[in-house]
C-alpha cells in the first residue's frame, strides 16, 4: 500500500535562475512593446498628472510579478498567477501608453483594457481556487483525507438541527478498529498509518449513501446518515464492517472493527447521540468484537 499524498499548504522560494529568466522575458516583451509604440506613433510626451496612476499601477504589478517568480505557494496555480499578473501589467502599460504616445492607435487602449480585465479575472479565479482548497484542507484529516473531527461536529450539528425540525432521525455509526494498539506495537506506526488509510478508503466507498464520513480519533471513525430506520442503518453498518474485514493488508494481515449505531431521538443533543453510539461500539467490543450493536 502506498501512502496517499494529501494536499498541504507550503510556501517556499523558487529557483533563482528560473525566476531571473521569467523576469528577463517580462522585461524583453515589455521593451519590445514600448519600442513598437514609440516607432509607430512618431512621438511622445510624458505628463505625470495624465499617466501617473497607470504608470504607478504598471510598476506595482511588475513588482508583484517579480515576487511571484521568487515564491511558490503549493495551493495556488503559479503559472496562472504569473499569466494574470503579466496580463494586468501589460494592460496598465497600454493604458499609460495611450497618454504618452499621443499618435498611437486607439486600438491599443481597447487592448489595454481587455488585458487588464483578463488579468483581473485570472487572478480572481486563482484566489477563489486557493480559498476553496485551503478551506477544504482545514476540514480534512491529513492522514486519511476524510473529514476531521472539527468539521464532523459542525456538519452533524447542522444535520441534527434540520432533522429535528422535520421530526426525523439521524443515525450515527461509530467505528472503532479492533486491537489497533497491538497493530502499532507489533508492526510499527508506519504500518498503522497505512492500515488507517486503507480503512478510510474502504469506508469512503459508501460516501454516496451517507452524509458525512470522518476520522474522529486515532483509530475511530464516524459515519452520519439520515432517512434510515434502525434495520436499514444496521444493514449499512454491517456492510461497512464486512468491507473493513475484507481489506488485505498483506501477508495475510487483516483488521476488524466494532461498530455502534445510535438513532437520534427528537430534540436529542449532539453529545448525547454520539455518546450512545460510542457506548454501542464499546458494547460490540466487549461482546466479542467484529460486530455491530445498536444503542438503547
Amino acid at each position: 500500500m502506498a501512502l496517499e499524498t494529501q494536499p498541504e499548504l507550503q510556501i517556499k522560494f523558487a529557483r533563482r535562475d528560473r525566476a531571473l529568466l521569467l523576469v528577463l522575458a517580462n522585461l524583453v516583451l515589455t521593451g519590445l512593446l514600448i519600442g513598437h509604440l514609440l516607432t509607430s506613433s512618431g512621438g511622445y510626451r510624458f505628463e505625470l498628472d495624465q499617466v501617473g496612476f497607470e504608470a504607478a499601477s504598471f510598476l506595482s504589478v511588475f513588482v508583484m510579478f517579480v515576487a511571484a517568480t521568487l515564491i511558490k505557494v503549493s495551493l495556488a496555480e503559479r503559472r496562472a498567477v504569473l499569466l494574470g499578473l503579466f496580463a494586468l501589467q501589460t494592460g496598465n502599460l497600454l493604458d499609460a501608453a495611450t497618454g504618452i504616445f499621443f499618435n498611437a492607435s486607439p486600438v491599443w487602449w481597447w487592448i489595454g483594457d481587455g488585458l487588464t480585465f483578463t488579468g483581473e479575472v485570472i487572478l480572481a479565479l486563482v484566489v477563489f481556487q486557493f480559498v476553496r482548497l485551503t478551506n477544504d484542507l482545514a476540514n480534512r484529516d491529513p492522514l486519511t483525507g476524510l473529514y476531521n473531527r472539527s468539521y464532523h461536529m459542525r456538519a452533524l450539528a447542522n444535520l441534527l438541527k434540520t432533522r429535528n425540525n422535520d421530526k426525523e432521525s439521524v443515525a450515527v455509526i461509530a467505528i472503532d478498529i479492533d486491537h489497533f494498539k497491538h497493530v502499532n506495537d507489533v508492526h510499527g506506526h508506519a504500518f498503522g498509518d497505512l492500515a488507517l488509510q486503507a480503512i478510510a478508503s474502504a469506508v469512503n466507498g459508501f460516501q454516496g449513501e451517507v452524509k458525512v464520513i470522518s476520522r474522529t480519533g486515532g483509530e475511530e471513525f464516524e459515519v452520519v446518515v439520515d432517512q434510515l430506520d434502525e434495520p436499514a442503518a444496521f444493514a449499512l453498518a454491517d456492510r461497512i464492517r464486512l468491507v473493513i474485514a475484507s481489506i488485505d493488508l498483506g501477508e495475510n494481515r487483516q483488521l476488524t472493527a466494532s461498530l455502534g449505531i445510535a438513532l437520534s431521538h427528537v430534540g436529542e443533543a449532539l453529545v448525547s447521540l454520539r455518546q450512545r453510539a460510542d457506548a454501542a461500539a464499546y458494547k460490540a467490543k466487549n461482546t466479542g468484537r467484529n460486530r455491530v450493536c445498536v444503542a438503547d
